[in-house]
């Protein structure tokens, strides 16, 4: 089987690290559609968006510690600097700026303060303290519970996520109820309700091909709970299971070839649904399983429908 090179246009870093990138200038890719050109430790480029972090005090020249947030399947590298301010982790005072309730996408009422951070940057922090939100104090202790792309997603200090006794890792049966756009991202979920009547969201596009409808039970495992207030829900593949082993036809071998030369077998497989599934293999097993029509693997992981799996010998 011939071998497709994909050129990667970072060096290899490792996802969830922080290290020392060089702002070497601003570059405009269309109208609005800015970007930083950051130096690696290695000395390779990547670029990262510009619009998020317009109060982040970035030029050219300046060195600055970013986490890796991410790596794709496909070698693509994604970056989060450090915010000049805030931790996360880290409790800070912020002034309300007003207040306001909302019927939210499962239909609850929500109670909520926009607050201003140093730079005057207003944030939604929720409430689940009616008495709270009905005589609140000049200025709100907030937990940074994350900073993605710039924005701050906070908690107010003390008060606990209203959440339904599910358990982290365990699956549990639910009842498709409803379909909505969520008016805050506009994208489409599924409402799902379990057997308590407690509500739950489900981002519809990454299951258009399960076939879900409204009125079906089906079974889903609590991944974890979001920043957000919501549980990350996954349903059951309707093909696989995780720890079984199955055969996968192969697709293609291709090879990331990184800007530091370093270079990545990846064995391609498709799915029940025609969707890839990749394996970074040996060049040994690349050698053995380019020429084979098919292989098995072990399903380890099922994360928005997609597998992550693991040849078996």
């Amino acid at each position: 089987m011939n071998i497709r090179s994909v050129h990667i246009p970072n060096a290899r870093l490792q996802e969830g690290h922080t290290y020392p990138f060089r702002v070497m200038k601003t570059v405009s890719l269309d109208e609005g559609d800015d970007y930083f050109v950051m130096m690696d430790p290695n000395g390779y480029k990547i670029l990262m968006p510009a619009g998020f972090y317009q109060n982040y005090g970035l030029e050219a020249g300046k060195t600055v510690s970013c986490r890796v947030d991410k790596i794709n399947c496909n070698g693509r590298m994604y970056l989060e600097p450090m915010h000049p301010h805030y931790r996360e982790g880290q409790t800070y005072s912020f002034l309300i700026h007003c207040k306001g309730q909302r019927e939210n996408i499962l239909g609850r009422d929500e109670w909520y303060f926009m607050v201003n951070d140093i730079y005057g940057q207003k944030w939604k922090v929720r409430t689940y303290s009616k008495s709270l939100w009905e005589k609140p104090p000049g200025e709100l202790k907030c937990l940074v519970k994350r900073i993605k792309k710039g924005k701050l997603f906070l908690a107010i200090q003390g008060e606990e996520v209203k959440h339904p006794d599910l358990e982290t890792g365990q699956t549990y049966p639910f009842t498709i109820v409803d379909e909505r756009l969520h008016l805050d991202d506009r994208t489409k979920y599924y409402i799902l309700e379990d057997k308590t009547g407690n509500k739950h969201l489900l981002k519809r596009e990454y299951y258009v091909h399960y076939n879900l409808r409204i009125g079906q039970i089906i079974h889903c495992r609590v991944d974890k709970f979001s920043t957000e207030g919501f549980y990350f829900l996954e349903p059951e593949h309707p093909c696989y299971r995780l720890g079984n082993i199955y055969s996968f036809p192969v697709d293609r071998l291709e090879e990331l070839v990184f800007t530091d030369g370093y270079r990545q077998k990846v064995l391609v497989l498709s799915d029940c649904h025609g969707e890839e599934v990749k394996i970074h293999i040996a060049d040994d097993e690349a050698t053995h399983c380019g020429n084979m029509p098919e292989v098995r693997a072990r399903v380890d992981r099922i994360r928005k429908s997609r597998l992550e799996v693991t040849l078996q010998k």
